[in-house]
C-alpha cells in the first residue's frame, strides 16, 4: 500500500477531514508528546529500536508543525515555536543516528509546554 493510501486511510487523516484548523494542530502536538514519552518509556526497557520508531514518528510531527508555522507574520510567537521544534527534532535524530538518549526528556518536556499551552489558546478559541 503506498503512503499515500496510507495516510489517508490513517486516524489522522480520517479526524482532518472532520476537524478545525485548531484541532488539527491538537492532535498532532498530542501525537508529538504521546511519541516522545512512548519513546522514553521503550529506553528505559531496553527496547531501542522500538524507541527509534516512536522518535522517528515525533521528528515526523515536529517537523510537519514546524513547517505549519507563518514565520513572515507571527512574530516572536512563531519564532520561539521553530526553535523548540528544532530542539524536538534534534533530539529525536541524536537517538535516531547516533543512540544518544540525553536530550529526549527536555525535548518531552518541550512538547508537554507547546501542548498544554495550545490546550489554553484552543479552549479559549472554542
Amino acid at each position: 500500500m503506498s503512503k499515500l493510501n496510507q495516510y489517508k486511510k490513517s486516524e489522522i487523516s480520517q479526524k482532518k477531514e472532520a476537524a478545525e484548523p485548531h484541532e488539527i494542530i491538537h492532535e498532532l502536538l498530542s501525537q508529538l508528546n504521546k511519541n516522545l514519552s512512548d519513546a522514553i518509556k521503550n529506553i528505559d526497557k531496553g527496547k531501542i529500536d522500538d524507541a527509534k520508531e516512536k522518535a522517528r514518528k515525533a521528528e515526523s510531527i515536529a517537523y510537519a508543525l514546524q513547517n505549519c508555522l507563518n514565520m513572515r507574520d507571527g512574530g516572536e510567537i512563531a519564532e520561539n515555536l521553530n526553535y523548540l521544534y528544532r530542539h524536538i527534532r534534534f533530539a529525536a535524530k541524536n537517538l535516531l543516528e547516533k543512540e544518544k538518549t540525553e536530550l529526549l526528556t527536555s525535548a518531552h518536556f518541550v512538547s508537554n509546554e507547546i501542548l498544554e499551552g495550545w490546550k489554553g489558546i484552543n479552549s479559549s478559541v472554542a
